[in-house]
């Protein structure tokens, strides 16, 4: 079976509560064995949707929080490939918000059935425990864009983050991409 590529814009959203945790999920086993991740909220856009209100729905669907429309800019972005399997490669272009909230339990009743199986909790973590488990978050070096973005929450432009994800290698199976330090534009 040969493997084809599929392009794809995301809208992913930095929650961040009065403590300033951020609301990212986890996974354990879904890509492999062993395998574990933190993943922040957000997905793909669907047709002719724009990246608020993609934001806006996504955070709804994976933790029933309502959020307003107006998120202010585009904080972040990032790009690369990444699969969840052989037969498929997705090439991303990712935009994250930074969005302040009250802290609040994730529902995750608008998960779709790939994200109930995927992401086996959701976690608040400070800038500190982010940076424990940093190489195991997408996307790559989160601490360091939290710190940033909590210094200065609404940059002259988007930073440009490195991108942290699998990609199926049909000769050494998951392999992670190379990790590289945040880049202002």
């Amino acid at each position: 079976m040969g493997t084809g590529v599929r392009r794809r814009r995301c809208a992913r959203v930095l929650l961040v509560d009065e403590d300033e945790r951020v609301l990212l999920f986890h996974s354990r086993d879904y890509m492999g064995p062993g395998v574990e991740y933190y993943v922040t909220p957000g997905g793909g856009l669907h047709e002719g949707e724009s990246l608020a209100a993609g934001a806006v729905r996504e955070v709804f669907e994976e933790t029933g929080l309502r959020i307003g429309p107006d998120l202010g800019p585009v904080v972040a972005e990032t790009a690369g490939i990444w699969s969840d399997g052989p037969e498929l490669v997705i090439d991303s272009e990712d935009a994250y918000f930074l969005v302040r909230v009250a802290h609040f339990e994730p529902v995750r009743d608008g998960l779709e059935d790939v994200e109930q199986e995927e992401f086996t909790a959701a976690t608040w973590l400070s800038v500190e425990e982010a940076a424990a488990v940093d190489a195991l978050v997408f996307p790559a070096g989160i601490a360091a864009l939290l710190r940033r973005l909590l210094d200065d929450p609404r940059p002259a432009a988007p930073l440009r983050i490195p991108w942290g994800a699998w990609t199926w290698d049909t000769d050494r199976g998951w392999t992670t991409t190379e990790r590289a330090p945040i880049l202002d534009r």
